[in-house]
């Protein structure tokens, strides 16, 4: 291992470590891959597979927090996978450096040390093949900080080629499912309707050919609210859209509604709604229910003052269009509250409130297919003029 690497590697209080032989995959003669990633009991763990034993670095930088990867190598085998939901790492990108060092690059969902670093040689093969296997655990903001750098002589990589497939991507988030049904009213059962909802939208959305799409979750299965943001992000999605639909037990509301992300909500029944939303996220032994809004501040507040300000934008651009189509909301066609499945500040999100099942009207039009093509293709048209925006392009972006 190089200085570089050893004096990470005592800044970040490296842990040295042996791991099982059952743990290391069969060896094989190829370039660098990268085997791997998985996260759990709140660390993330990477396998890659090295041409040789060779010492590597590995440093720290900021804006936006990442970890380096570098070491002597070819071009990388096959493209790097999605990272799991949840974890420290959002995105993996490997590519070649300026001096022709092999280079892994791995995005940050919050500061994250090295806290092991392993490799695995091929006992019949010294001068063959190893596994290397980093450990990510998280680390404060100060002391991310303190270690963040370019090592003397190293700069950024080139710029990467872009994706097959340049279009932004959309994340369709149907909200609820599984043990969670949402708002319930005689037959009518918010997690079904609002996936209906969201597959005649993606319909819409693809027939355009400038969108592409993704779901959080394609049948009736619990995800939690902060799993449903770390997919969005993990996709590298251009737009989080998070659906569903409102009742009252008193009184009569009718009208859809939209809603972004604000520390503070626009009145008391939208701090009601966000209260409601967020309760839901209550699986048991999901670590991740609560998220700790103090940290998002400090290690994300440039990343979420942009987010929140596109999905402003965002949000305004989805209530006029789908106000030319459908009823709103009175008074609240465009509300702001603290909705935990929007707080990501990668993506920009909106939540959307299609109708009251607690209002007749409401309930025929979103059980109406003729009712949910117009809608989709209004929110269609939002999109396309938020995504032709200014403030949508650091964004949109994300998916090219």
């Amino acid at each position: 291992m190089c200085a570089s690497a050893a004096a990470l590697i005592a800044a970040f209080a490296i842990t040295p470590g042996t791991a099982p032989a059952s743990e290391a995959p069969e060896i094989v003669p190829a370039a660098p891959l990268i085997l791997g990633l998985r996260h759990a009991q709140g660390r993330t763990r990477v396998a890659l597979r090295l041409p040789r034993a060779s010492g590597f670095e590995v440093f720290a930088l900021q804006d936006p927090p990442r970890l380096v990867v570098s070491f002597d190598g070819p071009a990388w085998e096959g493209a790097p996978p999605a990272p799991p939901p949840g974890g420290l790492v959002t995105r993996v990108r490997a590519g070649l450096a300026a001096d022709g060092r092999a280079r892994l690059v791995l995005d940050l969902a919050r500061p994250a040390r090295l806290a092991e670093a392993v490799q695995f040689p091929d006992p019949g093969r010294p001068d063959g093949p190893t596994i290397l296997r980093l450990e990510l655990a998280y680390a404060s903001p100060d002391r991310f900080a303190a270690a963040a750098g370019w090592p003397e002589g190293l700069g950024p990589l080139a710029p990467a080629p872009p994706p097959a497939d340049p279009r932004p991507l959309v994340m369709l988030d149907p909200g609820h499912g599984g043990m969670d049904p949402g708002a319930i009213r005689g037959e009518a059962v918010e997690k079904a309707l609002v996936m209906t909802f969201a597959r005649d939208l993606a319909k819409a959305l693809e027939a355009t050919g400038r969108w592409r799409v993704a779901f959080t979750r394609e049948d009736d299965r619990y995800l939690g609210l902060a799993e449903r943001v770390s997919r969005a992000e993990a996709a590298g999605a251009a737009a989080l859209l998070s659906l569903h639909a409102n009742t009252v037990a008193r009184g009569d509301a009718v009208g859809a509604s939209i809603f972004t992300l604000s520390a503070g909500p626009s009145d008391a029944e939208t701090a009601a709604l966000a209260d409601s939303e967020n309760r839901a996220d209550v699986a048991p032994g999901d670590d991740r229910a609560v998220e700790p809004d103090a940290a998002l501040r400090a290690v994300h507040e440039i990343g979420m003052r942009r987010a929140l300000q596109a999905s402003r934008a965002m949000g305004e651009a989805l209530a006029g269009s789908l106000g030319a189509s459908t009823p709103m909301l009175r008074g609240r066609a465009h509300s702001h509250a603290g909705f935990r499945v929007l707080k990501s500040s990668r993506v920009p999100a909106a939540l959307i409130e299609l109708g009251f099942l607690s209002n007749a009207q409401d309930l025929a039009r979103m059980r109406d297919p003729a009712w949910r093509g117009r809608a989709a293709g209004a929110l269609v048209e939002g999109l396309d003029a938020w995504a032709g925006a200014q403030a949508a392009q650091p964004f949109a972006a994300l998916a090219r």
